[in-house]
């Protein structure tokens, strides 16, 4: 993982300044204090030459380890921890109280630096599509930066920031949470003057305890935005509604709900080829993402492109351009058989949008792949089978520590399942059921790496 920056003034001497901290040069020749940073990097494998090395500590894994490596590879500098500073300098290193702090330092004053447009996404389910679709959008008008994937946490927003060029007329930044007390601190380094919100969902509820507390924390993005901010909401989230209801700035709500201020009509679910929608002052839109509660994901682009009087036209191509991401509703084949590959995250929401784009598929036999959902605390059994109630005209098969609570909530539902001891055990029952006619829904967790059931088969995009 790398994040870049054009050289905006940020020489050694200029990084240990915005750091705070202090520039330790190696005895013998070394690249010039006054010498441009040319990038900020936290994995040797993709640094590239002049790069500012970032030792990130987290889990198991400790950067300061891979110093060395780093000046290898042609490291210009690198941050150091105090407490991790190396006998042997191998390179220009600015030292720093904590590695983490001061590379939000370092965003943050880079972020000073930069006059764009810069936008803030949260929400409990959608936000990555929706960042990305806003980011398309945009771009219509000029050079766009948006998060790379979900590098959304206390690491990811500083390296998005720090990809920030003069030429970059907006920005689109992810800002994601899974504890209480994260989002405000981020939409400090951001500095957001215009936030969308997708909704608030079961998401991370074990860190939470409640929807009230999660919309809460969502709502923190909105606080960060000036008194001329621009708002986005979800309209079809009657948590994020409440929650942002004496909001005293400008709101502009999407949805499919009548209430919205921008919403779709005459909407198609088009199965394979995606859907098809209308919103009033645009061109009919269709989106290549299957599964009607991605149209939710569009309209928050398109409520910006209206806000921003960009080219109708313009925009609807640009949303029309989107293909799904690895592992997001991703559509693949095999043997005849349509996967809709569903398993980069999943929460009880997401997981019932999934389940009724599998009931609405064409397709003689329909069967729903479902691993573990994490992150749900005390409810989690409860969720689960909730979860499985709300299957309609699939085959359920079930594996991971809640395979019991999926099929408790199956059969209470009258719905068909099959337990699996473990992923090994349903591959090789999964491979034989492709065919022709059939659809196979995957939904889990990141953690439960469910997409390993089809490692062996031969895989169409």
């Amino acid at each position: 993982m790398t994040a870049s920056t054009a050289p905006m003034g940020l020489s050694l001497a200029g990084v240990a300044g915005m750091a705070g901290g202090i520039l330790e040069l190696p005895p013998g020749p070394a690249r010039p204090a006054s010498e441009a940073i040319q990038g900020v990097s936290i994995d040797t494998r993709t640094l590239v030459p002049g790069d500012l090395f970032v030792p990130l500590t987290g889990g198991r894994a400790d950067g300061h380890q891979f110093l060395e490596e780093a000046f290898r590879r042609g490291a210009a500098a690198a941050l150091c921890a105090r407490s991790r500073l190396p006998d042997r300098r191998p390179g220009p290193l600015v030292v720093v109280e904590d590695v983490t702090r001061a590379l939000q330092q370092l965003a943050r004053e880079h972020r000073l630096a930069w006059q764009g447009l810069m936008i803030g996404v949260t929400g409990s389910t959608g936000k990555t599509t929706t960042k990305d679709l806003v980011a398309r959008v945009l771009s219509v008008e000029g050079p766009t930066l948006r998060t790379e994937g979900n590098l959304n946490n206390h690491w990811g927003v500083p390296l998005t920031l720090l990809r920030l060029r003069p030429e970059h007329r907006a920005a689109v930044v992810e800002v994601g949470t899974n504890h209480p007390g994260e989002i405000a601190p981020l939409a400090v380094l951001a500095r957001p003057r215009e936030a969308l919100i997708t909704n608030v969902g079961s998401a991370h509820l074990e860190h939470f305890g409640s929807i009230e507390a999660i919309a809460r924390e969502k709502a923190e993005l909105a606080r960060a935005l000036p008194a001329d901010g621009v708002l986005y909401l979800g309209a079809d989230s009657p948590a994020l509604i409440e929650a942002l209801r004496g909001h005293p700035g400008r709101r502009v709500t999407y949805g499919l709900s009548r209430a919205a201020d921008l919403r779709a009509e005459s909407l198609e679910d088009l199965g394979p080829e995606g859907t098809r929608f209308e919103v009033r002052g645009f061109p009919p839109v269709r989106l290549a993402l299957v599964g009607v509660h991605q149209v939710a994901s569009a309209l928050g682009a398109l409520a910006v492109a209206r806000e921003h009087r960009l080219d109708p036209a313009a925009a609807a191509r640009a949303l029309e351009g989107y293909r799904a991401q690895k592992g997001r509703m991703e559509l693949k084949r095999s043997r005849g058989a349509d996967l809709l590959v569903d398993c980069y995250n999943a929460n009880p929401d997401s997981a019932r949008a999934a389940l009724e784009t599998l009931a609405s598929w064409p397709a003689r036999r329909r069967i729903a792949v479902l691993g573990d959902m994490l992150e749900l605390g005390e409810r989690a059994g409860e969720l689960h089978r909730q979860v499985a109630q709300s299957a309609r005209g699939a085959e359920l098969w079930v594996v991971g520590e809640h395979a019991r609570d999926y099929a408790a909530g199956a059969r209470d539902a009258g719905v068909e399942v099959r337990l699996f001891p473990d992923k090994g055990s349903l591959a090789e029952a999964l491979a034989p059921a492709l065919e022709p006619g059939t659809v196979v829904l995957l939904k889990a967790s990141r953690g439960a790496a469910l997409e390993q059931v089809l490692e062996g088969l031969e895989l169409e995009a």
